[in-house]
């Protein structure tokens, strides 16, 4: 696809594209088959999102299903820092990104910051196989690649079949996909009901798919300590665009920000978790849709209205005049905190990471899907983990129904509840592309789901244990110089098991 340019050859074995935890976990399992990496990181940070904000984990409903290195080298290191023997799951960003630097130290590997792939001209591919990726510092050669990345960049660019949005219901027989009316909340008592961020009632039936992905958010860090820094006022702050959260405020009877935000404290400095919390909330459905598929430009555009929305909130609900004074001077009790994203391009103690619930999907091997993650579907030949979370889809747009309601649309449950799933394992076959793709690639986050299938295994403690795997794939595949397509199954499972992964557990059958 790209005409070769200057190379900068260090040897390395492979190309790591995302410092993620699931990037990190990969490498780590390649030094220990004693093989070299180069992490190329798209942003300015490593550690993804769980040094980027997203500090309070969600982890599996059985407990023995997060096993491997994720556990004892990330989530255990995590509870070290903190004088605790065993894993901690709710923790201060400043402290996942320490250990996430001891990982990377740890495994030896070479990270670039600020390395994005554009599209297909800066990846290299002859065949089947990709051969490089263009850098800052000239292509990079490595003999095997694995996308960590949130967003499937390298796996794009490469050729390797991808989706996004949501697929119709006809296509994997799945009840849950596509547009679903049915199960979406409906609220009422907004007037008028077409205020931002409301769009447009959307034209088509119960179950068709559409190009849609459910809502992205940042997930703030509050503090309550003295050295707290006070909400900023954004430059283009608007407090009408918090019409429906001061009316649901109002609705709900809710006294201050406290009552939002205290039950996610985080160990153990006065510090607590954002999340979108209400109806209306940090969340901001309908603007991300640009973003899987989108040019870094446009992403950046989508992350700025992201930004906006949320510190525009956290200064409306300390300042604004419509809310009670003792409202105010509850959410006045908290600010930034100092010591977090000291060097966030977003102003300190603001996230530098938006949370990516879903981007891009590979369709790989094999494609999750709901079905998948119920029984009797849910055990598989070749799995390399377990994984039991309910099916997780945040909002994916607010419409208008008659004069006062505002239909969110995009859960699966039509409540707060997450449809359930029994406990299963995940596939080999999910991590890599179908026989005749690409053959030295492997996906770990983006892998291979439909949007039903990847509502469940999206968590990041997952991520990192298919990160695991995927490492594994690849030291194998460069070991016996054969497509990834080609691994010997029990060799896998004896390697991954050999640091501790979980492949099986009783309750699968």
């Amino acid at each position: 696809m790209a005409s070769p340019e200057p190379t900068v050859d260090d040897g390395y074995d492979v190309i790591i594209y995302g410092a993620s935890l699931a990037g990190i976990m990969a490498a780590l399992r390649l030094r220990l088959r004693g093989l070299s990496s180069l992490i190329l990181e798209p942003t300015g940070h490593v550690g993804g999102i769980v040094a980027g904000g997203l500090v309070k984990s969600d982890t599996p409903n059985v407990p023995e299903a997060l096993a491997g290195l994720t556990k004892t080298r990330f989530f255990d290191g995590i509870g070290a820092e903190y004088g605790l023997d065993g894993p901690e799951y709710r923790f201060e960003p400043k402290v996942a990104e320490k250990v996430a630097r001891h990982l990377l130290d740890e495994s030896k590997a070479t990270v670039l910051l600020h390395q994005r792939i554009h599209g297909p001209d800066d990846v290299d591919v002859q065949g089947r196989r990709i051969r490089g990726v263009r850098t800052t510092q000239g292509w990079r050669r490595a003999r095997f690649f694995v996308d960590a990345s949130y967003e499937g960049d390298l796996m794009a660019a490469a050729g390797v079949p991808y989706t996004f949005g949501r697929e119709p219901r006809a296509k994997y027989d799945e009840p849950f996909a596509g547009f679903q009316p049915v199960q979406a909340y409906r609220k009422h008592g907004f007037t008028p009901n077409t205020l931002y961020p409301v769009r447009d009632v959307p034209a088509m039936a119960a179950g068709e798919g559409d190009d849609k992905t459910q809502a992205y958010n940042f997930r703030g860090v509050l503090s309550t300590n003295a050295d707290r820094i006070p909400f900023p006022k954004p430059d283009d702050y608007d407090p009408a665009r918090y019409t429906y959260l001061g009316q649901l405020l109002r609705q709900r009877n809710i006294p201050g920000l406290s009552s939002i935000v205290t039950h996610t404290a985080l160990l153990p400095n006065g510090k607590y978790q954002t999340n979108q919390a209400l109806y209306f909330g940090f969340d901001l459905p309908g603007v991300n849709w640009d973003y899987p598929d989108g040019s870094w430009r446009r992403r950046e555009e989508i992350i700025a209205e992201q930004v906006a929305w949320h510190q525009g909130q956290l200064y409306w609900l300390a300042n604004d005049p419509s809310l009670p004074e003792s409202f105010r001077a509850d959410a006045r009790t908290f600010g930034l905190p100092p010591d977090e994203f000291v060097d966030s391009p977003y102003g300190q103690g603001f996230p530098h990471a938006l949370y990516i619930r879903e981007a891009r999907r590979m369709v790989g091997a094999q494609v999750l899907t709901q079905h998948d993650l119920l029984k009797p579907n849910n055990t598989k030949t070749h799995p390399v983990c377990c994984w039991k979370y309910g099916m997780d889809s945040h909002l994916v747009q607010y419409y208008p129904e008659g004069d006062d309601t505002v239909v969110g649309e995009g859960t699966l449950s039509g409540d707060e509840t997450n449809p359930p799933v029994d406990l299963y394992q995940m596939p080999a076959e999910v991590l890599f592309p179908a026989r005749g793709g690409i053959e030295n690639i492997t996906v770990s986050i983006c892998f291979s789901a439909s949007h039903v299938g990847y509502t469940s295994p999206r968590m990041e403690p997952n991520y990192g244990m298919l990160g695991e795997a995927c490492g594994e794939l690849a030291a194998q595949s460069l070991s016996t110089g054969r497509p990834v397509q080609e691994y010997d199954y029990p060799e896998l499972a004896a390697a991954l098991v050999e640091h501790g992964a979980v492949l099986s557990l009783p309750g699968l059958d």
